[in-house]
């Protein structure tokens, strides 16, 4: 009896043992993996929804678009393959399970670098949320496994659509919106350069050609004579009376036309 509960104790211990190595022999990435990251490609059998396969690639692209090249790591594509797609066991059997293997393949050799095996559980059953969350749980495995940045998310605000005025009110008034005249740009004025002031050379005349500078005498213009006009200063016959008129305009001697008064 004891050795029989020996052996069944022994049977057990050995299964669990043998269950232990096959659960531990799933090749998994237990630490974030370094490499430049080009391209990811998605691979599924006819079974897995395309909405699913087309959310893991759009995901999964935008986060290797959103992550700075490492310097000096090793370039090589990501094969993501879905390997089964059905419900979780257990507490999860209301939930979807997704298992897929994610393989990295260097560019310039293409050889096979890491490789890795993941299973993954939607977190809701909620049919309003589609297979997006589900995508989202695999495509968090892969950003951590090959240290991908994860994508900000754009934040778009809805218009305001609330009001205070009622529906009995009149509509407002829009002012219709005038468009000013378009403003004309003043044509640059060119800046007139001053004219290069050039002193004038004299050019040397031979003396033989001067021709030489005659001086008249200045002429005194005549005054005009009195016809009555006394003489003046000129000689007087001895007895006779006269007189002389310091005015200078005749002389009754030299002219008969003048006579003294």
């Amino acid at each position: 009896m004891v050795a029989r509960s020996f052996r069944i104790a022994f049977a057990l211990g050995l299964l669990l043992v043998l269950s232990a190595c096959s659960l531990s022999g799933e090749n998994r990435i237990r630490r974030p993996l370094v490499y430049y990251v080009r391209d990811v490609t998605v691979l599924a059998d006819a079974s897995v929804p395309y909405d699913l396969i087309k959310g893991i690639d759009r995901r999964v692209a935008a986060a290797i678009a959103s992550t700075r090249p490492p310097a000096g790591a090793e370039r090589v594509v990501l094969l993501v393959k879905i390997d089964k797609f059905g419900a979780g066991l257990n507490a999860r059997r209301y939930f979807e399970q997704v298992r897929f293997t994610v393989t990295a393949a260097s560019i310039e050799t293409g050889e096979p670098v890491a490789a890795g095996t993941f299973t993954v559980n939607s977190p809701t059953n909620d049919p309003r949320f589609g297979r997006e969350p589900l995508a989202e749980e695999i495509a968090a495995r892969i950003r951590f496994a090959f240290s991908l940045t994860v994508p900000r998310i754009r934040t778009v605000r809805p218009p305001k659509t609330m009001s205070t005025r009622f529906a009995s009110d009149p509509a407002p008034a829009v002012a219709a919106a005038v468009t000013p005249p378009p403003l004309r740009t003043a044509a640059p004025v060119a800046a007139a350069k001053p004219t290069p002031v050039v002193d004038a050379v004299p050019v040397p005349v031979p003396a033989e050609i001067v021709a030489p500078v005659i001086v008249a005498p200045v002429v005194q213009p005549q005054k005009a004579k009195a016809r009555n006009a006394p003489a003046q200063g000129g000689p007087v016959e001895q007895g006779a009376r006269g007189s002389v008129r310091l005015d200078g305009q005749c002389d009754p001697v030299t002219d008969a036309e003048c006579l003294a008064p």
